[in-house]
């Protein structure tokens, strides 16, 4: 049983998936030495050739050395390598992206350089061992016509003819030479993968680039996911509402009914177009996806007032200032809040008055969306209530945001805002399912995101008698 594992361990990388894989890459190193190998022997020819001035070829040479000697420290030539060494020798190098500096290019160079070394040893044993082997195969079945006996050159000086003994030793041999090719391979692999992460590892300024551009894919990420929760969230709180207030006057209101049903049309256009916006988003490149049309901004304010009416809220806007000279990331966040307020009002206070009230100062934007606070679970603000489906009031302000636990009251946030909820809604809005009534927890927070990116103020909870939202966000001009 040992004897049996031990000649299986000797014999495996023979069979081996990744010794084939490793060979190939160390052949094409040993095809690229062998091209420098002929130029230098080649140049060599040409000196010792009688009649050749030494001043030409010395000159020739040294343009052709510095040529050769330019792809290992190109970068494409460093990330090529970078991929064969992934794909043939299973090293878990990361793939540059960044430009490299010198240090990084000369690491490139030295693998390249070891990559030829190693891989025109590996050429020269396969050169050797490939014709050794097939000759002693043939000395040991005895066969001589093929080689040499009818003028062919034989592939050895090995004698094709001898005893029984000799034979035996002869197919010994060639199965020794390949189990020791095999071997070389493996040995040469194995250092290498050993050298990869440090000689085609990222350096300090390539993984400092590499967690920029992981921390912005997140930031996008969570940027996608704040606008899918706040424009499908509205069309679909909408939805639930019209669905159940035309379930309820279908028989005695056929027009509410109809009325109901063309704001669910509405409301679902409105849906579609905000989700092709962000699908485009995920689909194309960053460039690609920045000349999209844009996210609504305040200046859609006047068609979502008017959608959040068509769900039954009594909504009254207050613009004071031109919201047209809002630009950019203001306008366009300043909407999403208004637009999450009224959600979260039209879900946990549906039936009440809501004010929403946006000014457009020299510095700044404010918005505050109210709603009068009545006592009843239902009747809760604009902003708390769906951070989890609980809140009284929350607050972001600056600072950094942590957690606190216990007597239900905890904090919400991250970044420089937190924002405090308080105790649980008991019952949904009427007309909604309880089952619907549950927040997501993302609405609160995704305020607080907004409004910690742009470095402005953040104020939710009860209010002089009132359920209020309430930001101020740094003004940028159209």
């Amino acid at each position: 049983m040992g004897l049996r594992a031990g000649t299986g361990r000797l014999v495996r990388p023979l069979t081996s998936g990744e010794t084939v894989r490793s060979g190939v890459f160390l052949v094409i190193g040993g095809v690229v030495a062998t091209a420098y190998l002929v130029l230098v022997v080649g140049f060599v020819q040409m000196l010792r050739t009688p009649g050749t001035p030494t001043a030409v070829g010395l000159v020739l040479a040294a343009v052709t050395a510095v040529i050769a000697s330019t792809p290992p420290f190109l970068a494409p030539v460093r990330t090529l390598e970078v991929h064969a060494t992934r794909t043939f020798l299973g090293v878990d190098v990361p793939v540059p992206v960044a430009e490299p500096d010198a240090a990084t290019r000369w690491r490139g160079a030295l693998w390249y350089g070891v990559h030829l070394v190693a891989g025109a040893a590996v050429l020269t044993a396969v050169l050797i061992t490939v014709p050794v082997t097939a000759q002693l195969v043939l000395s040991a079945l005895g066969v001589d016509g093929l080689t040499g006996a009818d003028g062919l050159p034989r592939l050895t000086a090995l004698p094709t003819a001898g005893g029984a003994l000799d034979r035996v030793l002869w197919a010994a041999l060639a199965v020794a030479l390949p189990v020791v090719l095999a071997h070389l391979v493996t040995l040469c692999a194995w250092g290498l993968r050993l050298l990869a992460p440090a000689l085609l590892g990222p350096s300090a300024d390539e993984r400092v680039a590499e967690l920029e551009r992981a921390a912005t894919r997140l930031a996008e990420r969570n940027r996608l996911a704040r606008e899918l929760h706040d424009s499908v969230g509205h069309a679909l709180t909408v939805t639930t509402l019209q669905a159940a207030a035309a379930a309820r006057t279908l028989d005695h209101d056929p027009e509410g009914a109809r009325r109901s049903l063309r704001a669910i049309e509405l409301a679902g256009r409105a849906a579609m177009a905000d989700l092709d916006h962000v699908l485009g988003l995920l689909r194309e490149p960053a460039d690609a996806a920045a000349s999209r049309a844009p996210v609504p901004d305040l200046g859609a304010l006047d068609r979502l007032v008017a959608e959040t009416r068509e769900a039954g809220a009594e909504v009254v806007l207050d613009v004071d200032g031109d919201v047209a000279t809002v630009g950019g990331a203001t306008s366009r966040e300043a909407y999403r809040i208004v637009q999450e307020s009224l959600t979260n009002a039209l879900r946990h206070a549906a039936g009440q008055r809501v004010a929403v009230h946006v000014r457009v100062g020299a510095g700044e934007v404010e918005v505050v969306v109210s709603n009068p606070a009545g006592g009843g679970a239902r009747e809760r603000g604009p902003g708390v209530a769906d951070a989890g489906g609980v809140g009284t009031s929350a607050e972001v302000t600056g600072g950094s945001g942590r957690e606190l636990s216990g007597s239900g009251q905890g904090l919400v946030g991250n970044g420089q805002g937190s924002s405090r909820v308080g105790q649980p809604h008991d019952r949904p809005a009427p007309g909604v399912d309880s089952r619907a009534h549950v927040g997501s927890g993302q609405g609160l927070v995704g305020m607080a995101e907004r409004v910690r990116v742009l470095r402005g103020d953040l104020d939710v909870g009860e209010r002089d008698g009132a359920w209020t939202v309430h930001a101020t966000l740094p003004r940028e001009r159209a």
